[in-house]
């Protein structure tokens, strides 16, 4: 079971400061708009250039553009929040994780071919050292 930790940060916008920049954006492109329109009927009429069909395309393409990015209001702060939540680190939380990896202690058997409990019994070459003798406290 997880817990999700919130904090002030992940709160979205007020509604009505949404809403605004909602309305200043589609004010802005349909703005964009109306001087295409203008610019259209002007070249057209005065110097009878191919300027004047890009300015009819973008006339008719911006009021589409316009609707739908001002629609699109609270899934870009959902899709914003996600990518965040992609990027950012992983921050303290309330359960307990492993890591990925343990280090490899000296007694672990580090040979990947070998078994880990084959049963035999490894000879280790050395000196045999015999025991001192215990002193006895009085």
């Amino acid at each position: 079971m997880t817990s999700e930790v919130h904090t002030i940060t992940d709160a979205p916008l007020r509604h009505s400061a949404e809403q605004r920049s909602r309305m200043v954006r589609y004010t802005v492109a349909m703005s964009i708009r109306t001087v295409c329109f203008i610019a259209a009927v002007v070249v057209g009429a005065v110097w009878q250039s191919w300027w004047a069909l890009a300015f009819v395309v973008g006339a008719v393409v911006l009021p589409y553009i316009a609707v739908v990015n001002a629609n699109a209001g609270g899934d870009r702060y959902q899709a914003q929040l996600q990518s965040a939540e992609l990027t950012a680190q992983r921050t303290l939380g309330t359960d307990h994780q492993e890591p990925e990896t343990e280090p490899s202690q000296w007694w672990e058997n580090n040979d990947d071919d070998a078994p880990a409990d084959s049963g035999a019994q490894s000879l280790i070459s050395g000196e045999l050292a015999e025991d001192e003798p215990k002193k006895e406290h009085r």
